[in-house]
């Protein structure tokens, strides 16, 4: 029986060892120093944080537009954020990338995570803050929220050398 909270390490398969955060502001370089300082974290100013168990690189999106997107297409926002954890528990990994969500939403940024854990995250990784109108039986139009439609889209972490 497995312990979502034990002390054993990730395995490279486990759905806590990757996250994809989809941020709406150019810059991934600005986003990680303004991490860095709403964290407190004095690292140097190299590419990536260390949040616990959990590594956090910065760049541009490869599925952005060039348009300013709505907030319903995360998936287009102008960077996104890798965060990739191999060690530490699965509580560990929630607190970090909770960490990481929160000192982005406190500075302003509109910010969604991707992954097969957002549902522990707060406002489910972010979708719930960002409601949009969908139609209604009767032709108004009510609020709602994207729910997992996306991930049938693409596999958060493994954007990379990807071609969808």
């Amino acid at each position: 029986m497995t312990n979502d909270h034990g002390p054993s390490p990730l395995g490279p398969g486990s759905p806590y060892s990757d996250a994809s955060i989809y941020v709406d502001a150019d810059a991934a370089p600005r986003i990680m120093a303004r991490l860095r300082d709403a964290l407190g974290l004095v690292e140097d100013d190299g590419p990536e944080l260390a949040i616990g168990p959990v590594r956090v690189t910065g760049e541009p999106n490869d599925y952005a537009t060039g348009r300013r997107a709505h907030p319903f297409d995360f998936l287009e926002w102008p960077t996104v954020l890798e965060c990739e954890a191999s060690e530490g528990t699965r509580a560990e990994v929630v607190q970090a990338v909770t960490a990481v969500l929160e000192a982005l939403w406190h500075g302003g940024f509109k910010a969604v995570a991707a992954c097969d854990f957002e549902d522990e995250l707060p406002a489910r990784g972010g979708i719930d803050r960002y409601p949009y109108l969908a139609p209604a039986p009767d032709g108004g139009a009510v609020f709602s929220s994207t729910g997992t439609w996306w991930k049938n889209l693409m596999s958060p972490g493994k954007r990379k050398g990807r071609n969808l």
